[in-house]
């Protein structure tokens, strides 16, 4: 697990050390290029993943009761106003904790809700230069406390994220400071490094493959956790009911132990209305 967790550090600051959509589809990773101004788009998908810890019954005894959680459908409006201007708001519908030993059964709660911001710096071009970004991000709390579901605190996050495009070739980067209210203590809070990278390879017209890893690097406590995992998957790009949509798949990795073991995530990207790039005079 070590080694892993090494590897997974030296990917993510390799791939950001050459480079220095919103968080579309499956990546854990932000995108650092924008739209077209007036896009419109919608993610609809869910995620599983197994044996992740009930994190109330390891403050209280310092035990390991495993559960397999599930999350969705979860909801991502996507806008652009313009093109140095990006607005993000996502719902998860329902949040559920399969077979959860603390209670002896299924449990489930309401999602939590996030909103994001992001203010385009460098739009890059591909094959020439990089494109760049900062990204605001907070996480409005929902989930119940009582259940382990979720912390039912407010986390926010500031990060920049870099990006670079060749004709087969997609590369992200983020790098930031995450800070989240901690459960199960008044007036304390946790603040982590936010670092995650991510790498897309068009396989044929229709295909991606993707590589994704990331999270938050620090010391962390049952509720307010140094969250990291992979993903690798595949996106299939197609016409769906007459819109451009994005199919997707990915495999998923936790790298620390309450953030589970391994899960899937699954589901679709569809454009509602196409951006429009702005003339040139």
């Amino acid at each position: 697990m070590l080694s892993l967790r090494r590897f997974t550090t030296l990917f993510a600051l390799v791939a950001l050390a050459p480079t220095a959509s919103a968080q579309t589809g499956p990546m854990l990773t932000p995108s650092a290029f924008m739209e077209a101004p007036g896009y419109f788009g919608l993610d609809i998908f869910g995620q599983t993943i197994g044996k992740e810890p009930n994190y109330l019954t390891f403050a209280q005894s310092g035990a390991y009761q495993l559960r397999t959680r599930v999350d969705g459908p979860i909801f991502r409006l996507l806008y652009v106003p313009s093109d140095r201007a990006e607005f993000s708001a996502e719902v998860n519908a329902q949040t559920y904790a399969i077979n959860d030993p603390r209670y002896g059964k299924t449990i489930s709660d309401f999602g939590d809700a996030t909103l994001r911001a992001k203010l385009g710096l460098a739009k890059g071009e591909p094959s020439a230069r990089p494109a760049a970004a900062l990204q605001f991000e907070v996480t409005l709390p929902n989930t119940s406390f009582g259940n382990g579901l979720g912390p039912n605190t407010l986390r926010f996050a500031s990060t920049l994220l870099l990006g670079y495009k060749r004709e087969k070739i997609t590369l992200n980067g983020s790098a930031g400071l995450s800070i989240q209210d901690e459960p199960l203590r008044q007036h304390e809070q946790r603040d982590f490094v936010a670092l995650s990278a991510s790498i897309a390879y068009k396989a044929s017209e229709n295909y991606e493959i993707f590589a994704d890893t990331g999270g938050y690097f620090g010391d962390g406590v049952p509720g307010a956790i140094a969250q990291r995992e992979a993903r690798l998957g595949v996106q299939n790009h197609r016409t769906l009911f007459g819109r451009s949509t994005t199919l997707f798949l990915a495999g998923r990795r936790g790298l620390v132990d309450f953030q589970g073991k391994w899960g899937v995530v699954f589901g679709l990207t569809t454009v509602i209305r196409q951006g429009v790039t702005p003339q040139v005079p």
